[in-house]
């Protein structure tokens, strides 16, 4: 896969045309000052990686710079073509508003210019899903049957200032743990990444299983030395509480006293139940009966003359006296019905006071027959029992759990057993790898290019390696070199910034060439590439990246400054061709920044 092209909707950009093979150089006109507000690191070949990276479909955050300046980009709408390997042409577009939606575009041939395709194949699809859609298109051969895709190892083909720090650990793995990139760069040299990545797995689980089993050891003071003890111990236990609880199954309240059983049980609950029952209905009777005491007959016959006499209409003498005579009737029929009402009320009201007596006689008389019947012998024998044996039960109970713990830890033993057993197989397989690293073909070219191309650039020998550490894990040895005196030595050259730089160039373009023969990314961009390194290394690494893209097809891209590029004998600097810039900047004005403003 390479870069075709990178253009947005805002005239302002500087729209980019890549060259397909060969040198693509991001050349920068710096006149101001490393101390001056303008600089080089303001004219946006930085963020052209970044921005590069975002198409590719980079998860972002807030701390973005496109997020971070939101409010000047919201509008901004980015399209990069792809050349796949297939010869097809891929475009992406990723907006900023929406930058979490993405669109694809699939065709024969590249769009003309920098007008985005009018036909969209696929829209709207999230980053996560967008990103395995990139994958199926991409197609890469590296990423068939991984459990990652091509967004692993797209920093090898990205590097930025902070991944020149370390040749196989990225930026972006810093935060990580081994697991998370240990594997893929394992697969990455030519090795079994599947094998390590279980080693890993196995290891977690060996440690989560060895802390819980020392928490429960530590939080129920076991061990599992102390189980058949325990079982020696439950069945005493156990033996004892069936024995107390025998006991108190004897017990016969009513056979020590029959009468007063009987009576405490059958007579007064009884009755106390059925007065209760008495007193509620009582109760809720007096209270209807009040109720219809106050819904007295109302009727005004004065109120109804005045509204005929305000309407202007007569009331007939008759009609009155007959409306008098009704209201008389009805009157002396309330005055009887209330009379007989309250005759009820009395009644019940006098059967209320009654019952509510008896029932508190009856009351008094349960808590009498209790209070005796737990004085007796009997009862207290009861009660001491009934301790004894919840106390005996308790410690049942215990044992039990503490039983329950030892199992689980036998378990969990039996379990770790089983780990170590499969552990063991895998360090003996890594163990087997690591003996025969000659045979392995991708690894041995990749190692065999790094060593050329170093040796071309710095006429030093250098080498990587890997071992298993300590923990039967893989370390991955920064690439030593040999003095030229005497080729057994190392050196610490590697430690230094300028030869870790030019150790991670390397080993980008080994890769690059190791894998040039199955479907692979086919370009690698590095940032500020040419910066600090003496005369003669900038010649001869331009030299060799130039004949190697050329002759395995791909494209190196690097952005440099006036100032940093390599000169002649007479001490002029020796500028790159028109066709190999394919993107300029200058720090004379704005518009020859990458967007065209200043932000």
């Amino acid at each position: 896969m390479k870069l075709s092209k990178l253009y947005c909707n805002d005239r302002r950009f500087k729209d980019i045309k890549f060259n397909l093979k060969g040198l693509n150089v991001i050349y920068a006109e710096v006149q101001s000052l490393p101390n001056e507000k303008k600089n080089s690191h303001d004219l946006g070949k930085t963020k052209l990686v970044e921005l590069i990276d975002f198409l590719l479909l980079k998860e972002i955050d807030k701390l973005h710079f496109l997020l971070k300046k939101k409010e000047v980009f919201d509008t901004f709408v980015f399209y990069l073509e792809l050349k796949l390997n297939s010869g097809k042409y891929l475009t992406i577009r990723r907006s900023v508003d929406n930058h979490s939606k993405i669109a694809f575009s699939l065709q024969n041939i590249t769009t003309e210019g920098f007008i985005p395709p009018k036909k969209w194949d696929k829209e709207e699809i999230a980053i996560k899903n967008a990103q395995e859609m990139l994958n199926t298109y991409l197609a890469l051969d590296f990423f068939k049957d991984k459990d990652y895709n091509y967004r692993k190892s797209i920093g090898y083909s990205l590097r930025r200032q902070q991944d020149f720090a370390d040749v196989y650990s990225l930026s972006k793995f810093s935060k990580g743990k081994h697991k998370d990139w240990k594997p893929f760069m394992f697969d990455f040299l030519g090795f079994d990444g599947k094998l390590l990545k279980e080693k890993y797995a196995n290891d977690e689980k060996q440690e989560k299983i060895r802390e819980y089993i020392n928490n429960l050891r530590a939080e129920f003071s076991v061990s599992e030395n102390s189980r058949d003890e325990i079982v020696g111990q439950l069945s005493i236990k156990t033996t004892e509480v069936n024995k107390i609880a025998s006991q108190i199954d004897a017990f016969n309240f009513y056979e020590q006293d029959k009468e007063l059983t009987r009576k405490g049980v059958d007579e007064i609950e009884n009755k106390i139940a059925a007065l209760n029952t008495s007193v509620y209905l009582l109760e809720y009777d007096i209270q209807k009966l009040e109720d219809s005491i106050r819904n007295n007959f109302a009727f005004n016959l004065s109120k109804v003359i005045k509204i005929f006499d305000e309407a202007a209409l007569f009331f007939p003498k008759e009609l009155k006296k007959d409306y008098k005579n009704l209201l008389d009737f009805n009157r002396e029929l309330t005055d009887e019905r209330n009379k007989n009402i309250r005759e009820q009320k009395a009644n019940k009201e006098q059967e209320l006071k009654k019952a509510t007596i008896e029932l508190q006689q009856l009351n008094n008389t349960r808590e009498q027959i209790l209070s005796f019947l737990q004085d007796t012998d009997t009862f207290r024998k009861f009660k001491a029992y009934q301790k004894e044996l919840s106390e005996k039960q308790s410690e049942v109970i215990n044992l039990q759990k503490r039983l329950e713990i030892i199992d689980l830890i036998i378990q969990k033993e039996q379990e770790l057993d089983k780990l170590k057993k499969d552990i063991t197989e895998t360090i003996d397989e890594l163990k087997k790898i690591a003996r025969s690293t000659d045979t392995n073909i991708r690894y041995k070219k990749i190692r065999d290019l790094f060593a050329t191309y170093f040796k071309e650039v710095m006429n030093e020998d250098v080498y990587i390696s890997w071992s298993l550490n300590g923990q039967d894990n893989v370390d991955f040895h920064s690439p030593k070199i040999t003095t030229k005196e005497n080729d057994r030595i190392d050196t610490v050259k590697d430690e230094g910034n300028t030869y870790r730089k030019l150790l991670c160039v390397i080993f980008d373009l080994a890769v690059l060439v190791a894998y040039s023969d199955v479907s692979y990314f086919r370009f690698v961009y590095h940032d500020d590439v040419l910066s600090q390194q003496d005369n003669g290394i900038k010649n001869r690494l331009l030299g060799l990246v130039s004949r190697v893209s050329k002759e395995y097809d791909f494209q190196y891209i690097l952005s440099v400054i006036k100032s940093d590029l390599p000169t002649d004998e007479n001490d002029k600097p020796i500028y790159f061709k028109d066709s190999e810039i394919i993107l300029r900047l200058s720090d004379e004005d704005e518009k020859g920044t990458l967007f065209g403003f200043d932000f």
